[in-house]
């Protein structure tokens, strides 16, 4: 009896995530509450409008609502676009897309809404419920990744790598963000204590969203030089990243336990060095500053741009992190609290939000119909390129200026920035709108020239 062959498998054509509704809500959030806060928390201490005891809880719903609100939800909506696309293989349990979605935006808004209110038992119970449902967006969220990106089939390589590494952060993250979060109800305050949110912070920014936005840069991003990628030093890349993050978060948490030490500061300084060298070598994978070749569209020429600008901040970012960490394991000192501000700020806004724009409008749908309708138009996007790099740059220049400038005028260049930010993503979010409601009249006029007579 002869032997039948098994048929080679059929190709997956990947499903299309509801993408739309995370990068909406992320632009919303930023537009209505992250960059607001980001711009009303200094004028209140340069105004002098008597926030007091309210003000450092402002700052931390600030902080929460632009890393998972803005950065984080907006990455969540790309990696369920692009995963299928990755790995070859379709998402698994639609359901689950939803439900992180709609935990991840219950919770900041829960946490937006309780952290700056009056202290009471209603508050607490906000808090810690907004801790419970960070963590269930970051479970079903991880449940997607790995169940796409870790299948035997799945084509991802290195970018797997990073994927798996950044979801098993994320569910980290928000694990310790409940615990912190429950301590703060029982000690009946609205704030985390500095040293509790070191490591939370570092593994948000480092751990998660430097993670993610690094593993589709060093995919995506050579094809468009015309460099080869390694996918060896891609996995290398993901796995040195994680354990330098790894790393300074138990010092941190011990620090946070024990109090200081002398041994603790300088595993956490030189741990925080490391990320100097580590970014580096993921702007050199990505190759966009030393290009081979230009495979880019003509129409699509600006918007290489915001990348070109993400990797030069992001060799900002190794020579903060590489400068204060080095000089806080030589002198035994803890890393400066201005230095580690500067660098979430540089990471955060200037190389992950540009990286997230700007692959946004070279890939995303609602973008490019907005290139076929105007080939030649640059004033839009060069204007959000211009708003963007100067809000970084007045950020981070105040928070490396500080020890220096010690007058309450720093926080002018904060405010401003702000306000530039929050125009950057008012225009963003108006091209993408624009984008959605041309595209949604190109498919109904498409379905009514087939539709019969």
């Amino acid at each position: 009896m002869p032997v039948m062959e098994r048929p080679p498998p059929k190709a997956v054509r990947p499903g299309e995530a509801p993408y739309q509704l995370f990068v909406l809500t992320s632009m919303a959030m930023a537009i209505g509450a992250g960059f607001v806060l980001a711009t009303l928390a200094p004028l209140s201490v340069v105004l002098d409008w008597g926030w007091g005891a309210n003000y450092t809880a402002v700052v931390q719903a600030h902080g929460q609502v632009q890393i998972l609100g803005w950065v984080g939800l907006f990455i969540m909506g790309m990696a369920y676009r692009l995963m299928p696309r990755f790995s070859g293989r379709p998402l698994p349990a639609p359901l689950f897309v939803w439900t992180s979605w709609l935990a991840l935006s219950a919770s900041l808004i829960l946490r937006m809404a309780a952290q700056p209110a009056s202290e009471g038992v209603w508050q607490q119970s906000m808090l810690v419920t907004s801790g419970a449902l960070g963590v269930i967006a970051a479970v079903v969220f991880a449940i997607v990744v790995v169940r796409t990106i870790a299948h035997r089939e799945s084509r991802a390589g290195a970018t797997g790598y990073f994927f798996l590494l950044g979801a098993g952060a994320f569910v980290a993250q928000a694990c310790l963000n409940l615990v912190l979060l429950i301590q703060v109800a029982q000690r009946s305050g609205d704030v985390l204590y500095p040293l509790d949110a070191a490591g939370l912070l570092h593994l948000q920014f480092y751990g998660f969203i430097s993670m993610f936005v690094l593993g589709v840069a060093t995919r995506a991003v050579p094809t468009f030089s015309g460099l080869p990628r390694s996918e060896l030093q891609g996995k290398a890349l993901a796995i040195a990243l994680a354990g330098a993050v790894t790393v300074f978060l138990v010092a941190a948490l011990l620090t946070a336990k024990d109090g200081r030490s002398g041994a603790l500061n300088q595993v956490e300084a030189w741990s925080f060095a490391m990320l100097g060298p580590l970014f580096v070598a993921g702007a050199w994978q990505a190759g966009i500053l030393r290009p081979k070749a230009n495979r880019v569209a003509a129409a699509s020429q600006p918007h290489v741009w915001f990348i070109r600008a993400a990797f030069v901040w992001l060799l900002i970012a190794a020579g903060i992190a590489s400068y204060y960490g080095v000089r806080a394991g030589f002198t035994g000192t803890t890393i400066s609290a201005h230095g580690v501000d500067a660098l979430r700020h540089v990471v955060g806004l200037g190389f992950a939000s540009q990286m997230i724009i700007g692959m946004a409008m070279m890939i995303l749908p609602e973008f490019a119909i907005r290139r076929m309708r105007y080939p030649r138009e640059r004033m839009p996007t060069l204007m959000l390129l211009l708003l963007l790099n100067t809000a970084v740059a007045l950020r981070v220049g105040a928070a490396v200026a500080t020890p220096q400038w010690t007058s309450l005028d720093r926080f002018w260049p904060m405010a401003i920035a702000g306000g530039l930010g929050w125009s950057a993503v008012v225009l963003f979010a108006a091209i993408f709108v624009w984008g959605m409601v041309h595209k949604r009249s190109i498919v109904e006029s498409g379905m009514t020239r087939r539709s019969p007579s």
